[in-house]
C-alpha cells in the first residue's frame, strides 16, 4: 500500500479519536476491517499513540467513569471488560483506584432492593440466592454482595 493511502486510513483514524475515546485494540479492529495488514496495523497505532489520539490511562479513566457511574457496574465487570481489550493491568488498577467503595456498595445496595421486589422464590433462600447470583452478574464481588443481601 502506498504512502498516500496509509495517510487516509491515519487521517480516518485521527478523526474517528477525536470524536471518543478508543484504546489500542479497539482501533485494531476497527483497521482490520479496513483491510490492512499486521505491520500497516502497529505502525498506524504507533502514530496515533505518538499524537496522542490514543492513550490508554485516558481511555481506562472514561471506560470507569462511564460504567461505574452511569451504568452501574462493578469493580470486577469493568476489570473484566478491560482486560479484555488487552489493557495492561497496571493500567486497569490504576484506573479502577478512582473508585469510590462506599459508593460502590450503595449502588449495590440500592441496586439489590430494587430487584428483591421483582425476585420470586419458594422460599427465602431461593429469593437470597438470586439476589446473589444478579450481585455478581453486574460485577461486583463475591464478599459485598453476600454482606448486602443479608442487610436486606
Amino acid at each position: 500500500m502506498e504512502a498516500t493511502e496509509l495517510n487516509r486510513h491515519l487521517v480516518w483514524a485521527e478523526r474517528l479519536c477525536s470524536r471518543r475515546e478508543y484504546c489500542g485494540q479497539e482501533m485494531r479492529v476497527k483497521l482490520m476491517a479496513k483491510g490492512l495488514d499486521r505491520g500497516q496495523i502497529e505502525g498506524l497505532i504507533a502514530a496515533l499513540r505518538e499524537r496522542n489520539f490514543i492513550n490508554e490511562e485516558r481511555y481506562v479513566r472514561a471506560f470507569v467513569h462511564d460504567k461505574s457511574k452511569l451504568q452501574g457496574w462493578g469493580v470486577e465487570k469493568i476489570r473484566y471488560a478491560l482486560r479484555a481489550k488487552l489493557i495492561p493491568d497496571a493500567v486497569i488498577g490504576e484506573g479502577l483506584g478512582g473508585i469510590d467503595a462506599e459508593e460502590q456498595r450503595e449502588r449495590l445496595r440500592r441496586l439489590l432492593g430494587v430487584k428483591k421486589k421483582s425476585v420470586k422464590g419458594a422460599s427465602e433462600a431461593d429469593v437470597r440466592v438470586k439476589l446473589i447470583r444478579f450481585g455478581l452478574t453486574r460485577g461486583f464481588s463475591y464478599g459485598d454482595v453476600v454482606m448486602e443481601v443479608g442487610k436486606i
